[in-house]
């Protein structure tokens, strides 16, 4: 007999006991990963926003930002201790421009073999990614695309090849459609000359070749300029017939009837009667006849079954444009793009209307072979025309070609054209695109894409990691670093490989400190907390002293842009007449109104007014100490935001120096509602992740483009209570200001 386990209860107590367990980690242990995730993560994030705010005090005081985060707590912190000691110190002042040193730094390196292949690699990649080409003059790229045209139509021309142009050996790379490219410059020439498209060379090519031939035959050829009997064949013309078409033909009729002049009686008589028969004869006689009558008899049939003979008169000139305009509207409906010629227009013009019947209208496309024998082009000729086709073969086939030197040095070349890339693209931020970078190697075009200050960071950051064995993400340290090894290892009189240290002289730092610094860091580093309600059987409404203004009232309220007068020789504020206006608060203001610096002219005021902008006072802003025999000075007191204690804490405050004073008392039973803040300093732990213990990247272009960036750039995973896994991803970035996360 087979014992059955299960029927002991003991055995069945702990199966349950573990699987209820095993239940209940299944629950909470992915929910304690998840809640400690969150909670790296918005720490994270709180200590990106610190070093933004950071940030925007450094450049206060040095005016730029940092992408040191080590100087940018040093400089923040050291000015606030010089601030704090100086309260202390009546005869000691920290106002005002300071210098700050900065402590010196070694960087121990091994420059070794490997390390000097990894430097060229990594130039080596960053070159190939600005897709360089040898730079030639448009006479020699043009034979040179032309040369390889030859080559390609007479079969097995692609992929690597080389070639020798004017003694010099060139290796290029040539497409498997290398055609289509070379076609591509006569296409778009075709657009830039007629505003209109095609895809068949043998429309295209004729009018490119001849107008071009005929601006190297005769340089100074400008302005419009016909050319006729190019062509010894039929072209080919697509096109479709819109599903609207015909609605949108009798549309287009319309501005015609602006042409006809008709006379003021008969046309108020008989209103848009006339017209429409004015149009109809015009169409049939236009239609019909070779030139374009001038005037027309209209033969209109009254109620009186009388018929009156009406002259119409067509203003020609006028008539032509509108004409013109018209069969361009028509023609672009029909192909997507502009006429052409006035002749192709009205060949495909005249298809349309004969198809409109077809139940293929709107659907398919029609191809279309037009004799253009006896067409005309009217083609602008600028006097760029044939730049702008040196252009056109640069994009369309000899970027694509990879036209490059037979002998180049491309380690050279990389390390040549990547730096001075990168040392003009920190000066100007529109150096973008294809340019031409000239170095000792060769003269390049090179296409600077926008990432590759990007690129050239993560570069100078691998290259330092790699020569020191420690990770930095300060790019311009690491550019620093790495600059000075390369510098020091090409100095024919050094022996400099191996292990070796560089040494950074300590630097010194320039600030201006203003006097609210201290308000202003503390304001800074301040965290919001939840509001609470406390219960008070008195409030009291006062004001922080902060400093005072000299004042007067001696102007004209008339010729201030900002005052309106009203009735009673009341005024009021008209904030939009003002050049612009700051908030600010007085401590001579009553209880509801509301006070604003106002910026006008070459001078500024304080306003005070109510809720409904009537003005209670009005003061200029002088010089307090200024003697002046007409002018009565007086003086503001300018205090804090208004703040809220109750009866306890009255006391203490008046006590203080920086007291301004008390706006209103109310005593009564009450709630008041309060929004409680918690400072803190900044530390050098607000600029590291808290996963990594890496500081946050910090990037600064052209002094007004900053970028806070966790270090995080792949998820990391770390295990968990055995069977679990703990995942953190990048926890996102602040742009100018602008929290990824808040999108």
């Amino acid at each position: 007999m087979i014992k059955n386990v299960f029927d002991n209860h003991r055995t069945n107590a702990i199966v349950i006991a573990i699987l209820t367990i095993l239940f209940i980690s299944v629950i909470y242990f992915p929910k304690s990963i998840w809640d400690y995730e969150a909670e790296l993560r918005d720490e994270s994030r709180f200590r990106m926003n610190t070093v933004s705010l950071a940030e925007k005090l450094h450049y206060q005081l040095v005016k730029n930002y940092t992408a040191d985060t080590e100087q940018l707590v040093t400089v923040v912190n050291n000015v606030r201790d010089s601030l704090l000691a100086a309260e202390n110190d009546t005869g000691y002042s920290f106002y005002g421009h300071q210098s700050i040193a900065l402590a010196g730094k070694s960087v121990t390196v091994n420059y070794s073999d490997e390390y000097r292949k990894f430097y060229e690699d990594e130039h080596l990649k960053l070159f190939k990614h600005l897709e360089p080409n040898h730079y030639m003059d448009s006479k020699s790229i043009n034979l040179l695309l032309d040369t390889i045209k030859t080559l390609f139509d007479k079969g097995n021309y692609s992929g690597e090849q080389t070639l020798e142009l004017d003694s010099v050996a060139l290796d290029f790379f040539v497409s498997d459609k290398y055609d289509i490219l070379y076609q591509n410059i006569k296409t778009s020439m075709f657009n830039a000359l007629t505003g209109s498209f095609t895809k068949y060379p043998e429309f295209s090519n004729p009018l490119v070749d001849t107008v071009l031939d005929s601006i190297k035959a005769n340089p100074e050829l400008i302005g419009r300029t016909d050319f006729s009997g190019i062509y010894d064949e039929p072209v080919r013309i697509d096109f479709i017939i819109p599903f609207k078409f015909a609605e949108n033909l009798e549309k287009t009729k319309l501005a015609l009837k602006k042409q006809f002049v008709i006379d003021p009686y008969d046309s108020v008589t008989y209103g848009d009667t006339l017209y429409n028969m004015a149009l109809a004869e015009f169409m049939i006689q236009n239609d019909t006849l070779e030139f374009m009558p001038e005037l027309l008899t209209l033969m209109y049939t009254d109620t009186s079954e009388e018929v009156i003979e009406i002259p119409v008169e067509v203003k020609v000139e006028d008539m032509h444009t509108a004409l013109a305009k018209r069969r361009n509207i028509l023609y672009t409906m029909l192909t997507g793009y502009a006429e052409p010629s006035e002749f192709i227009a009205n060949q495909v013009i005249n298809v349309a209307l004969d198809s409109l019947n077809s139940p293929n209208a709107g659907i398919d496309s029609i191809h279309l072979d037009i004799d253009v024998s006896e067409a005309v082009f009217n083609i602008n000729i600028h006097n760029n025309i044939i730049d702008y086709f040196h252009t056109v073969s640069l994009d369309q086939a000899y970027y694509k070609t990879a036209v490059n030197l037979s002998d180049l040095d491309w380690k050279q070349a990389a390390v040549e054209v990547v730096e001075s890339v990168a040392t003009r693209l920190k000066q100007y931020s529109d150096f973008h695109n294809w340019q031409v970078v000239k170095v000792e190697a060769d003269t390049f075009y090179v296409n600077i894409a926008d990432d590759f200050l990007r690129r050239y960071d993560d570069m100078n950051l691998a290259l330092y990691e790699k020569l020191t064995g420690e990770f930095s993400n300060v790019f311009d340290f690491t550019f620093k670093v790495v600059n000075e090894a390369e510098h020091l290892a090409s100095v024919d009189t050094l022996q400099w490989s191996g292990a070796q240290v560089i040494e950074f002289e300590p630097d010194t730092i320039l600030v201006d400190v203003f006097p609210l610094f201290l308000e202003e860091y503390k304001n800074t580093f301040t965290i919001s907390r939840d509001t609470v309600v406390q219960a008070d059987d008195s409030t009291f409404m006062g004001v922080y002293d902060r400093y005072r203004i000299g004042v007067t009232q001696e102007f004209s309220m008339d010729s201030l842009d900002f005052l309106v007068a009203a009735d009673n020789s009341v005024y009021r504020y008209i904030f939009e007449g003002a050049d612009s206006v700051r908030s600010m608060n007085v401590l001579e203001k009553s209880d509801t109104a509301r006070v604003e610096q106002v910026f006008s002219g070459m001078d500024t005021y304080v306003m005070i007014f109510s809720d409904d902008s009537v003005m209670e006072n009005l003061y200029r802003i002088t010089d307090e100490f200024a003697a002046f025999d007409s002018i009565q000075v007086d003086s503001l007191f300018v205090v804090s935001d208004e703040f809220v204690v109750g009866e306890q804490e009255k006391d203490l405050f008046m006590a203080k120096d920086s007291f301004g004073g008390w706006l209103d008392t109310l005593i009564e039973k009450k709630y008041v509602k309060k929004q409680l803040y918690t400072s803190y300093q900044l530390s050098p732990e607000h600029t590291r992740c808290p996963v990594t213990g890496l500081p946050f990247r910090v990037t600064v272009r052209y002094n007004v483009h900053q970028i806070i960036e966790s270090p995080i750039v792949t998820p990391i995973e770390t295990r968990r209570y055995l069977f679990f896994t703990q995942l953190d991803s990048s926890h996102g970035s602040i742009e100018d200001g602008e929290e990824s996360w808040a999108k």
